[in-house]
């Protein structure tokens, strides 16, 4: 049943990504695209550790993913697009065997695992072309399989087997780390007061003298890996944010006390609902499982069951007490999808356990077959129809079976033929996204919210990018252009548009254009450069409009010069098109190479 429900997938899959000629997702902003972008960098001799679009930056996207795929690339010889597609096929097939590995270890039961798989890795979640999803299809199994094997049996080669994959996932996704830290320490407390009945600073010692072997085995795999990227925010920036992330860049205001709130009745109803056959039918086994957990004689694998539980819940609601305390969340809503979500899957699989365990069941084998493989079929049918669905019904995967949109093809083409990893790239910041995404190089600016960094200044990026580009001094520029080491200017029609648009009773309307936080010394350098600009109370990026705003610094449309050479005058003598791209003659995009001495 496992193998037939690869083939089905596999194939399911393969007979609509292999049409695929683009990414599916919008080339400005889309996180493919910028996925893209970070397999690019790496492919192309990129450090996996430091920034794919800015340099001196720790990854945007975590790199575990862009190195694997990288490497699935290099062998069998596929582009970076083509290489993320049929990853996904690898992805699939390997996360399946891994949820059915796990599900077999805690419920000892092989027809209660594949059906477990079509839980946790249905078909109709892919393709998978990012490391967010990435971190919950392989991860995540690897991460509860090793945390089931260390709770039943504490041997040194299981809490090294916890350490790698607790290491490998600080390189896969912070949030998923970040959880995966409060469970383990969840687990950690149970054990200590389980055994020790609460003896306080007696029984930690007590705990610690008698699992010092192991935990010692479990940091002496787990501490190094995690320092492939925590290495940087811990020790070169001492933790000290300059972007306040996890207020701009999420898609809710979670101080707001009725956000917090109204996420518990969110997350309840994604638990039990009965909006469509199969959330029905896994809610009833969800309920069922709760009842038996609860009900049940303790033993190993219904504690580990009762303890993940809590661990998933209190990392997913701990802002009720990280925020009040340290004015900090670790994103619920992501972390409700890599956790609560596995929890309930979990406690739903031993709720169907309890089928295995009737009567009927134990007296004729025949019978629990029979009713595992109907549920198992029709499963099978709503995750596949799932998949056909979200492939004719999104918008975004229709948009995979066009070919990426010219002048990009050409332009990537150029790029990686005569220019190096390292060369950086000035531009808008939507222009810039699109040419990192196609080519991995580094930028001066790019679109703030793929970034994830805490620690590099975007506001003074803008700023600089601004004078350099619409500022009235001369050698301020060219010290700006030596000091980010830029190489190249990157110019297309799209320019003017994609940082503010004009309305069809010509209101202008803010897109994504070159911004700053408010701070008294931005508003001077821009007034010393006379660069134009706006103050004014807006959202940070143009696609979260469901946080606060902020008091920027908005550089001006003012300051374009024309169409075709927005910038001031003065920079064209450092200019030398080396590439450009047009249509019925008119030239439609430029690249620069910048010349200074």
């Amino acid at each position: 049943m496992l193998i037939l429900y690869i083939i089905l997938g596999l194939f399911l899959q393969y007979s609509e990504i292999s049409g695929f000629q683009s990414p599916p997702s919008p080339i400005y902003g889309g996180d493919y695209y910028y996925q893209m972008g970070s397999v690019n960098h790496i492919l192309s001799g990129g450090d996996p550790f430091e920034s794919s679009s800015m340099d001196g930056g720790i990854p945007g996207y975590l790199p575990l993913y862009g190195i694997l795929c990288a490497g699935f690339c290099k062998l069998f010889s596929l582009d970076t697009f083509n290489g993320m597609i049929y990853f996904s096929l690898a992805i699939f097939a390997f996360g399946s065997i891994l949820w059915f590995q796990t599900f077999k270890q805690i419920f000892k039961n092989e027809w209660l695992s594949v059906i477990g798989v079509i839980l946790a890795n249905g078909i109709s979640i892919y393709p998978i072309l990012k490391y967010t999803e990435f971190t919950e299809q392989i991860m995540i199994p690897l991460f509860i399989l090793a945390l089931y094997l260390t709770f039943t049996h504490k041997k040194s080669v299981n809490y090294a087997f916890l350490g790698i994959i607790y290491g490998l996932l600080a390189i896969s996704h912070t949030v998923a780390f970040v959880g995966a830290t409060l469970i383990i320490a969840t687990f950690m407390t149970y054990e200590i007061c389980d055994k020790y009945k609460f003896n306080k600073i007696n029984g930690i010692k007590s705990y610690l003298k008698e699992n010092w072997k192991n935990l010692g085995i479990f940091g002496i795999f787990g501490f190094p890996l995690s320092l492939l990227y925590w290495y940087k925010p811990i020790f070169v920036y001492k933790l000290r944010q300059v972007n306040d992330l996890l207020i701009w860049n999420v898609n809710r205001d979670w101080n707001n006390l009725n956000v917090q709130i109204n996420f518990v009745f969110e997350t309840l109803k994604n638990l039990i609902n009965v909006n469509s056959l199969y959330s029905a039918l896994v809610s009833l086994l969800f309920l069922l499982g709760l009842i038996h957990i609860y009900k049940a004689r303790k033993n190993a694998h219904n504690e580990f069951l009762r303890i993940f539980g809590i661990g998933c819940i209190f990392a997913t609601f701990s802002y009720f007490i990280t925020i009040p305390l340290l004015n900090m969340h670790f994103v619920p809503n992501y972390m409700a999808n890599y956790y609560i979500w596995c929890m309930g899957i979990l406690i739903s699989l031993y709720g169907l356990n309890l089928l295995n365990n009737t009567k009927m069941f134990k007296k004729d084998h025949s019978k629990m077959k029979l009713c595992f493989s109907a549920i198992f079929i029709l499963l099978l049918i709503l995750s596949s129809n799932g998949f056909i669905s979200n492939v004719e019904n999104n918008s975004w995967m229709k948009r995979g079976y066009n070919p990426m949109p010219e002048p990009y093809p050409s332009l990537q083409k150029y790029i990686s033929e005569n220019t190096e990893v390292s060369d950086t790239i000035l531009s808008t910041k939507e222009l810039s996204f699109a040419v990192n995404s196609i080519s991995g190089r580094k930028l001066v600016v790019n679109r703030w919210a793929q970034q994830n960094n805490p620690y590099l200044d975007f506001s003074e990026r803008d700023i600089d990018a601004s004078i350099i580009l619409y500022g009235n001094n001369t050698s301020k520029k060219l010290e700006l252009i030596k000091k980010y080491d830029i190489k190249y200017l990157y110019w297309d029609t799209n320019w003017n548009g994609l940082d503010y648009r004009v309305s069809e009773n010509n209101s202008l309307s803010h897109c994504d254009p070159l911004i700053a936080f408010y701070n008294p010394l931005y508003e001077r350098k821009l007034d010393e450069n006379e660069v134009k600009y706006y103050r004014v109370d807006w959202w940070v990026d143009p696609s979260l409009h469901d946080v606060s705003k902020f008091d920027l610094l908005m550089i001006s449309p003012e300051n374009y010069r024309n169409p075709v050479k927005p910038w001031k005058e003065d920079l064209d003598p450092y200019l030398e098109e080396v590439w450009n791209y047009s249509v019925d003659g008119q030239k439609i995009a430029v690249l620069y190479k910048i010349r200074v001495e």
